[in-house]
């Protein structure tokens, strides 16, 4: 599920805050995540803040897009996939 399209320069650093409550239930905890970018070149690395992910996203190459894909799992065995693109541009 594409959740969004961004668009940040090479050198910024910025965060992003996926909020996966609406797919989970109030009793169900958001315990792990995979975090992955494609193609290389985006340093992405995240945090887990019940229900959100934060996920940093820098570095990359002017003119690329990228696409983040965030997995979060579960307590109770739940999955939820979702992608962000990153545009990278110069202004």
């Amino acid at each position: 599920m594409l959740i969004g399209t961004v668009t940040q320069q090479p050198r910024d650093v910025r965060d992003y805050d996926i909020d996966f409550g609406e797919w989970f239930p109030v009793d169900d905890t958001v315990l792990t995540a995979a975090v992955t970018a494609e193609p290389a070149g985006l340093t992405v690395t995240y945090a887990i803040q019940h229900p959100r992910v934060k996920v940093w996203i820098q570095d990359g190459v002017i003119g690329a897009t990228y696409k983040v894909t965030v997995v979060a799992y579960t307590n109770d065995g739940r999955a939820k996939e979702v992608e962000l693109k990153v545009r990278i541009k110069d202004f």
